[in-house]
C-alpha cells in the first residue's frame, strides 16, 4: 500500500501523486505533512485544469473521482496528527448532506437575493471546518 513507510518521511510532489492514487481506498494508513500538501496540491491543480480546460460536467466527473482519495488522503492525515478521525468524518457528513435536503430551497432562495439564517449557520460551519482542516494538515506526526 501507499503507507508503507514512517510517516513522519518527507516525500516529493511525484511519490505523494502515487501514493494520492494507490491509497484510493486507504484509510486507516498515515499520510505525513508533505504527502498531505502535495496530494492536496494535486487535487487542486486538476480540478483547475479540468474545469478551465473543459469546464461543465467534465469537471463535475474529474471532482467527484478525486472526492475519495481525497477524503482518504485526509483521513490518513488526520489519523497521523493524532485528531480524531471523527473530527472529520462527522464534519464532512455534515457538510455534504445538509445541502441534499435543503439544496433546493437554497438555491430558489439565493435566486431572489434571499439568505437564511441556515444558510448563513451553515457556511460558518464551513469556514471553521475549513480552517480546521487546514490546521491538522500542519501539524507535525505523532509518531
Amino acid at each position: 500500500m501507499a503507507n508503507k513507510k514512517t510517516s513522519s518521511s518527507m516525500v516529493g510532489f511525484g511519490t505523494a501523486v502515487t501514493n494520492f492514487w494507490t491509497g484510493y481506498f486507504d484509510f486507516m494508513g498515515r499520510a505525513s505533512r508533505s504527502e498531505f500538501w502535495y496530494g492536496i496540491l494535486f487535487v487542486f491543480i486538476v480540478n483547475w485544469l479540468f474545469m478551465v480546460i473543459f469546464g461543465g460536467i467534465v469537471a463535475t466527473i474529474a471532482s467527484a473521482v478525486l472526492f475519495i482519495p481525497t477524503v482518504s488522503l485526509s483521513t490518513r492525515r488526520f489519523r497521523d496528527a493524532g485528531i480524531s478521525i471523527w473530527l472529520y468524518i462527522i464534519p464532512m457528513l455534515i457538510i455534504y448532506v445538509v445541502p441534499i435536503f435543503r439544496g433546493a430551497i437554497w438555491y430558489q432562495m439565493m435566486s431572489i437575493n434571499s439568505v437564511t439564517s441556515g444558510m448563513l449557520g451553515y457556511s460558518l460551519f464551513f469556514i471553521v471546518f475549513m480552517i480546521f482542516w487546514i490546521v491538522v494538515g500542519c501539524l507535525p506526526s505523532r509518531r
